[in-house]
C-alpha cells in the first residue's frame, strides 16, 4: 500500500505514514508447491554478480593500502631508531647531550604508537581476507544454484508427486475395501458420499519444495561453520595476502636481520598472533653486486631467464626461485608438457625439475620492497658520491 499524503514541512518524510504501519512485517515464509518456470530459471541464472566483483575489487584495494601502511609506519620508525642509535654515538662521546632525554622519549612514545597500529592493521587484513573468502563463497554458492537448482527442484517435484500419485491410490484401495466390507454386513453406503480421488491429496496438504532460497542459506551455512572451524594458522598463514603481509612488515622491522619464523608459528595455541618470531639459524654470503642478502638467505635481483634485473617479479609456490613475470610466462605458454590441461614447463633453474604452470606463481611483494630499497641505497650512494667529488 502507498500512501498519496504528501510530507509536510515539519515532519521527515522518512516518518511512517497512517497507511503503513512502521511494525509491519512480511508474512511467514512458505516453500514453493511448483518447481521454477522457464522465466524463474533464466532470472537465476543471469544473477548479477557486480556487487561481488565490486567487493573484490575493494578488498583488493584495502588489502594493499593495508600493507602498504604497515609498512610505511615501521619504515618511519625504523629510520627513527636508526637516527637515534647514530645519535646515541655523540652522546656517548659527551655531545649535543641536551636533547638525549627528549628523543629517548619521542622513540618510545613512536615504538608504543606503531605497535598498537600495526596490531590494528594485522586485525584488518584478517578481516579483508574473512570479507574475501565470504564473498568468494556467495560466488560459488550462487553458481552452484545457477547449475544444479532447477534441476534439483525438478526431481524432487517428481518424487513428491509420484509419492503421493502412491498415498493416493493405497487410500482410494482402503477405501474401497472398507466400503465392500460394509456392503457385506449390510450396511447401505451411497457412493458418491466416497473421498473422490484428485491431484490434491486427500488429507489437503500441498507440495513443499527445498527452494532456491534455501538451499542458498543451507550451502552458505555449511561452508562459513567448515571455514571458521579451520585453525587461524589455515585460514590466514596460508593466504598468500597475509604471508606477503607478515613478511613485508617484518622486513621493515628488522630489515636483513634476523628470519622471520615459519608460518606455523605465527599463531599462538589461544588463536593470538605470536610476537615476532624470529629464526636466525640459516646464513648466507654475498657473491657479487648482483645479489642480496635477505633474511640471512642469498637471493639474486637477476632474472634467470632474461639476467636482467627484476622489474615484475614472479616467484614459485613449489620451489624457492623467482623469474621475471613476462619471461616465465611465455616460457609456460610454449612448454611442451601439461598438468590437469594447463601448459606447464620443468623450471628454468638448473638442478631443479619442479614442473610449473602459471597457477603455480605469484607476484612476490616482499623481493620487490628488497629490490626498491636496494636501489634507493644505490642512489643515496650515488649522491654521496657525487656530494664527496
Amino acid at each position: 500500500r502507498h500512501s498519496t499524503a504528501r510530507p509536510s514541512a515539519g515532519r521527515s518524510s522518512g516518518t511512517p505514514t497512517s497507511g503503513r504501519s512502521a511494525t509491519d512485517e512480511l508474512p511467514p515464509y512458505k516453500k514453493p508447491s511448483h518447481p521454477p518456470d522457464q522465466e524463474a530459471i533464466r532470472a537465476l541464472r543471469e544473477l548479477q554478480g557486480r556487487h561481488l566483483t565490486e567487493i573484490k575489487k575493494h578488498n583488493k584495494q584495502a588489502t594493499q593500502a593495508i600493507t602498504s601502511s604497515a609498512e610505511s609506519v615501521n619504515d618511519m620508525l625504523r629510520d627513527y631508531a636508526g637516527y637515534v642509535e647514530r645519535r646515541g654515538l655523540k652522546w656517548k662521546a659527551g655531545k649535543n647531550l641536551d636533547g638525549k632525554e627528549e628523543e629517548e622519549r619521542e622513540l618510545a612514545e613512536l615504538k608504543a604508537q606503531v605497535d598498537e597500529a600495526t596490531v590494528k592493521l594485522e586485525e584488518s587484513m584478517r578481516a579483508v581476507i574473512d570479507s574475501t573468502v565470504a564473498a568468494q563463497r556467495i560466488d560459488d554458492t550462487l553458481d552452484e544454484l545457477r547449475n544444479n537448482a532447477p534441476r534439483q527442484l525438478e526431481a524432487e517435484y517428481s518424487t513428491q508427486r509420484t509419492q503421493r500419485e502412491t498415498q493416493r491410490q493405497l487410500q482410494s484401495q482402503t477405501e474401497s475395501q472398507r466400503r465392500r466390507t460394509q456392503n457385506t454386513d449390510g450396511d447401505d453406503i451411497q457412493m458418491d458420499e466416497a473421498p473422490t480421488p484428485g491431484p490434491t491429496p486427500l488429507d489437503g496438504s500441498r507440495i513443499e519444495l527445498t527452494g532456491a532460497s534455501k538451499m542458498f542459506t543451507t550451502r552458505m551455512q555449511r561452508e562459513k561453520d567448515q571455514y571458521t572451524s579451520l585453525s587461524l594458522t589455515a585460514r590466514y598463514a596460508r593466504n598468500n595476502d597475509y604471508r606477503d603481509f607478515k613478511r613485508i612488515v617484518h622486513h621493515a622491522k628488522f630489515g636483513d636481520g634476523p628470519m622471520l619464523g615459519h608460518e606455523d608459528t605465527w599463531f599462538t595455541e589461544n588463536g593470538s598472533p605470536a610476537p615476532g618470531i624470529t629464526d636466525s639459524t640459516q646464513r648466507g654470503d654475498f657473491d657479487d653486486d648482483d645479489d642480496i642478502v635477505v633474511d640471512r638467505a642469498t637471493i639474486s635481483i637477476r632474472c634467470p631467464i632474461t639476467y636482467q634485473q627484476f622489474k615484475d617479479p614472479y616467484t614459485s609456490n613449489k620451489c624457492p626461485h623467482t623469474f621475471e613475470k613476462n619471461a616465465i610466462l611465455d616460457m609456460i605458454r610454449g612448454g611442451p608438457h601439461k598438468i590437469d590441461g594447463h601448459r606447464a614447463v620443468e623450471c628454468p633453474v638448473s638442478g631443479c625439475s619442479h614442473m610449473l604452470t602459471a597457477n603455480d606463481l605469484r607476484s612476490d611483494a616482499l623481493l620487490i620492497r628488497r629490490i626498491r630499497r636496494v636501489q634507493q641505497a644505490e642512489a643515496a650512494a650515488d649522491e654521496d658520491s657525487s656530494d664527496d667529488e
